[in-house]
């Protein structure tokens, strides 16, 4: 479930030109989780290792800092992103946000992904032959 999430974002990246998370910082890194993908589920909150960044099960962040200030003019919610209301930008976004599924038992897997509507325009066929064995190249 983990590479899902890491395809995912690097899938956003060749949209759009640029990483989804740009920080090195884990709670500004959560903090621009929750602006675009939404607020992190209390379950996973309850369960962390890193409780130092929840309060009463809710991130510890400040918006009015110079960190909040630039998640708050930089992040938007995902869909926000989309360059065209063409039908397969909003088929990527979809499959976009099922590989960012915060909860990994419900996050696709990558054989689910492969199968998104996203990929059916990408019909596979058997490749040509590159070499056909029964050709007679002596003359």
């Amino acid at each position: 479930p983990c590479d899902v999430w890491s395809v995912g974002c690097i899938i956003f990246e060749y949209y759009m030109g640029f990483t989804l998370f740009q920080t090195h910082d884990n709670r500004e890194h959560l903090a621009m989780m929750e602006r675009i993908l939404g607020p992190i589920p209390s379950r996973m909150i309850r369960k962390t290792r890193k409780q130092k960044y929840f309060y009463h099960g809710h991130l510890d962040w400040d918006e009015n800092t110079s960190a909040g200030r630039y998640v708050r003019e930089n992040c938007k919610p995902l869909r926000r992103y989309l360059s065209s209301e063409a039908e397969e930008h909003h088929r990527l976004f979809d499959l976009l946000e099922g590989m960012l599924e915060y909860e990994p038992t419900k996050r696709l897997a990558l054989s689910e992904a492969l199968k998104h509507p996203f990929f059916s325009v990408l019909q596979l066929q058997p490749a040509p032959k590159a070499w056909d064995s029964n050709r007679d190249i002596s003359r």
